[in-house]
């Protein structure tokens, strides 16, 4: 027996008694007011064993952990995790070692030649990811990066489900073997599935809107559409749910996407609406595409695509 049940107001819950219990938010202000409740956290505050079966389930057959480690990307980390600073600040300096005027052309040429999905989304990879590892990532990683899954329906598909966790096994081989610690190996293999799976998307939506500013092109469409929590307490956050939530039980389901489009705060297309942990790739984010479109666009040159 399972029921849909719906709040006061516009949180959508869906609970299958000692199953499920998940929550919808797609409201700007609900969001940020859940976030800074003090009740809700990443995933990974609570051990990968303690965590919901279905949540287990999906994730191990993404681009956001590895279970066989008990290893989670950054962005599902616990706020309370001491290595999370860390973790970031080794992150961020990589990635501010920005990008070449080449890289920018060379994608540019590749859009305007009509390249194939796949060939964007490998050029692009070895711009955000070549320099983790010191090599171009080789095509079989890059392809099985393709097969992870990205919604949770495709969990109740067999030949879908084995085939993203082979491929997430993949990547996971691929960086212990290459990073040798030098990176947290889910942080990169995020990476590589993030670039892979999204960048295509990314650059036809840029070079179909060159006349608009980019901040406005990727809140109208985040390319990220949700984000989880998890809840900490029993709460009812302020008679916004009917029944309290269950700590370590109840999973909020951030719709960041919606929130962009709504709020037109690009916040909400890198994080939750705040700056306290934004994704650490949105400033490389941003400014490689505002060079990519300017090339595009009026075909100048770039003489520094670093900050």
């Amino acid at each position: 027996m399972w029921s849909i049940i719906r709040s006061l107001f516009s949180p959508l819950r869906i609970t299958i008694p000692f199953l499920v219990d998940v929550i919808y938010i797609s409201d700007p202000a609900q969001i940020k007011k859940i976030e800074a409740s003090g009740a809700v956290d990443r995933l990974h505050t609570y051990g990968t064993n303690a965590l919901p079966f279905w949540i287990k389930t999906f994730f191990q057959a993404t681009r956001f952990c590895d279970i066989d480690r008990d290893l989670w990307f950054l962005s599902l980390e616990s706020d309370w995790n001491p290595e999370i600073g860390q973790r970031y600040a080794n992150l961020k300096a990589q990635i501010d070692e920005g990008y070449t005027p080449e890289d920018v052309e060379t994608i540019a040429d590749l859009l305007e030649a009509k390249a194939d999905d796949e060939t964007l989304a490998r050029a692009m990879t070895q711009v955000v990811n070549r320099r983790f590892f010191g090599e171009d990532v080789p095509r079989p990683v890059t392809r099985a990066a393709q097969h992870t899954l990205q919604k949770f329906p495709e969990t109740l598909l067999p030949w879908k489900y084995f085939r993203a966790r082979a491929a997430q096994k993949t990547i996971m081989k691929y960086c212990a073997r290459t990073l040798d610690g030098r990176t947290h190996l889910v942080d990169i293999g995020h990476n590589i599935g993030e670039t892979v799976q999204t960048t295509s998307i990314a650059l036809r939506l840029l070079s179909a809107n060159l006349d608009k500013p980019v901040e406005e092109i990727f809140t109208r469409r985040a390319l990220t559409t949700k984000v989880p929590r998890i809840a900490t307490k029993p709460t009812r956050f302020g008679g916004l749910l009917l029944f309290p939530t269950v700590p370590g039980k109840t999973v909020l389901i951030f719709q960041i996407e919606k929130a962009a489009a709504t709020s037109g705060d690009i916040l909400f297309t890198f994080g939750t609406g705040r700056d306290e942990r934004a994704c650490v790739f949105k400033d490389f984010f941003l400014r490689f595409m505002k060079d990519l479109q300017t090339v595009l666009r009026d075909g100048a040159p770039k003489t520094s695509a670093n900050p």
